[in-house]
């Protein structure tokens, strides 16, 4: 059994899905430290070991949370109209939301909400 990673509340925490590890790892980095760079702040990106199970790769990956505080304070941003009932969980589903506009088979998930899921990942 891998070790759990620490909490950190200063980090949000995803559960990444995808089909195309290549493109889709670099879409998500590149979604996420532009967001950074638009808002002066250093993105950290963390990620974990990929894992492949039934045809989709998964892997973690982390990401200071003062990105997604700033970016969801810029006009036009709905990160806070997204659904969830935490901050967090706005975020996540505001991601999938970015993209799913960019690129089919694409999931993301709190390591926090897959924890308490019964259902699993999907």
């Amino acid at each position: 059994m891998r070790p759990r990673p620490e909490f950190d509340p200063d980090r949000i925490a995803l559960h990444i899905a995808c089909i195309d590890y290549d493109r889709a790892s670099l879409l998500v980095s590149d979604l996420l430290e532009n967001m950074a760079r638009m808002v002066g702040v250093e993105p950290r990106l963390e990620k974990g070991p990929a894992e492949q199970a039934f045809g989709w790769t998964f892997y973690t990956l982390s990401v200071d949370k003062a990105v997604a505080t700033r970016f969801s304070g810029l006009p036009d941003c709905d990160i806070l109209r997204s659904k969830g009932a935490t901050f967090d969980q706005k975020f996540a589903s505001w991601l999938n939301s970015q993209l799913a506009a960019r690129m089919r088979g694409v999931q993301v998930r709190l390591l926090s909400d897959l924890e308490s899921s019964q259902s699993g990942f999907f």
